[in-house]
């Protein structure tokens, strides 16, 4: 049990919210749950959080360094810039695919509002070091990484929204293939 006089600590407040998040959902996940699990007022929260959006921005930009790494750790062992940049396509397309499917439609649009643009900076982030090293050991011949990476980025999110739409597209290997092409 907390002491009244040790309040939670940011990181204490977002592993709950997190947890909560994740077992209930963002739109069902309420400040007062957390701040119960705390044995903290809600306003402890709003001191370190201006918002619940803003928590869960907070919680979703901790997620995305962790998957960042993670990725980037996934493909370091591959022999090629080309399959380096194809298995991370894969893995950020079935990551998608699978929350997609583990929410509702209408969550998925409420979470993707505020968690989409830090899981895109996340994999753009890798996939820049990947083009960049494909470019300077001359395997890929599209001339610009900093281009392609914001090329590339737009079409996963593109593709990433079309499969929210329509969970039953299958286009995933061909996307992955066609961006290794893309590249030269």
């Amino acid at each position: 049990m907390r002491s009244p006089h040790v309040p939670a600590s940011k990181e204490q407040i977002a592993d709950v919210f997190e947890r909560h998040v994740a077992r209930f959902g963002y739109a069902k996940t309420s400040i007062e749950a957390v701040a119960a699990e705390l044995k903290i007022s809600k306003k402890t929260i709003y001191e370190h959080f201006g918002t619940k959006r803003d928590l869960f921005a907070y919680v979703v930009e901790r997620i995305a360094v962790d998957s960042r790494r993670e990725l980037a750790k996934a493909v370091a062992d591959l022999p090629s810039w080309g399959e380096k940049v194809e298995a991370l396509m894969r893995m950020v397309i079935a990551g998608a695919r699978q929350h997609i499917v583990e929410t509702t439609h209408a969550e998925w649009y409420q979470e993707y509002e505020v968690a989409g643009e830090a899981f895109t900076a996340a994999t753009t982030a890798v996939m820049r070091d990947l083009i960049g090293g494909g470019i300077e050991a001359g395997e890929f011949t599209f001339p610009d990484s900093e281009l392609a990476n914001a090329l590339l980025g737009k079409l996963v999110l593109e593709y990433v929204l079309l499969m929210r739409s329509d969970p039953a597209l299958t286009a995933d290997e061909a996307v992955a293939a066609g961006v290794r092409r893309f590249l030269g």
